[in-house]
């Protein structure tokens, strides 16, 4: 399965470039956070690097692509590297979008103590006047983690101007594993704010992540600095590459 996953990204990359009119981003984020293990906890902060370009769509086919790489390290001293890459193929007209997609990522801290994932899901927005509503549902697997997840993911986005917005998400995910399954739940708040004069925005945000069952949750804060190319937030949002990039095992951010 994973040998189609990543064929289907890899046409999408191939073939996205040919369309004219790319609307897209490449950003860079830092976090900083504590996460509890039911009683002990630890201090995390990590960098981000990533980017995305969406191209046509609008009354047609469209894709997305989108990447990201980091690395979180705890105050003990122990680091984990993560990826992330996907592909969308949607449709989208001036009310709603409808698309799936596909995406592969990993986690690796080292010392054999690694595993990838990959995910398929379908998504949607509805538009509205300022506002995007959007959704997706999606399932993954870790052959490493011998671990199977099934998720629902929920937000929404309001824009005070065409370049402010903030917004919010909530997400529900069972994870099952040999012996067993658990739940997770995440939710985050998040605003970004692009300069009139310059292609370059600044974004932050904060999240929260519960995993039921092991007794693990995580407080994170996070800032960063993004590259624009194709217009504003808004017209980025309702022409652009304004679908998810983190999916699947992704939510966990390697903390899993």
């Amino acid at each position: 399965m994973k040998k189609y996953l990543l064929g289907a990204a890899a046409a999408l990359a191939i073939a996205a470039p040919g369309v004219a009119s790319a609307q897209g981003y490449v950003d860079l984020g830092y976090t900083s956070g504590e996460v509890d293990f039911g009683g002990p906890s630890a201090d995390f902060d990590g960098w981000q690097l990533g980017g995305a370009a969406a191209f046509g769509g609008n009354g047609t086919v469209g894709f997305q692509i989108d990447g990201l790489v980091g690395n979180l390290e705890g105050d003990g001293g122990g680091d984990v590297d993560t990826y992330s890459f996907g592909g969308h193929a949607f449709t989208r007209n001036s009310s709603h979008l409808i698309g799936g997609f596909v995406n592969y990522g990993g986690a690796d801290a080292g010392g054999g103590a690694d595993y990838d994932y990959w995910t398929i899901g379908v998504e949607g927005q509805l538009y509205l006047s300022r506002t995007t509503l959007d959704g997706s549902v999606s399932y993954s697997e870790a052959d490493d983690l011998d671990g199977e997840l099934t998720a629902i993911d929920l937000g929404a986005t309001h824009f005070l101007t065409d370049n402010f917005s903030f917004g919010g998400g909530f997400g529900f995910a069972n994870l099952e594993v040999p012996g067993g399954d658990v739940d997770a739940t995440n939710f985050g708040l998040n605003a970004e704010y692009q300069f009139a004069s310059l292609p370059i925005s600044i974004f932050g945000g904060y999240s929260h992540l519960e995993v039921d069952d092991i007794d693990l949750d995580s407080d994170a804060v996070s800032v960063g600095v993004r590259y624009n190319f194709g217009g504003s937030l808004f017209e980025r949002n309702r022409s652009g590459p304004s679908l998810s990039r983190s999916v699947g095992f992704g939510r966990f951010g390697g903390l899993l």
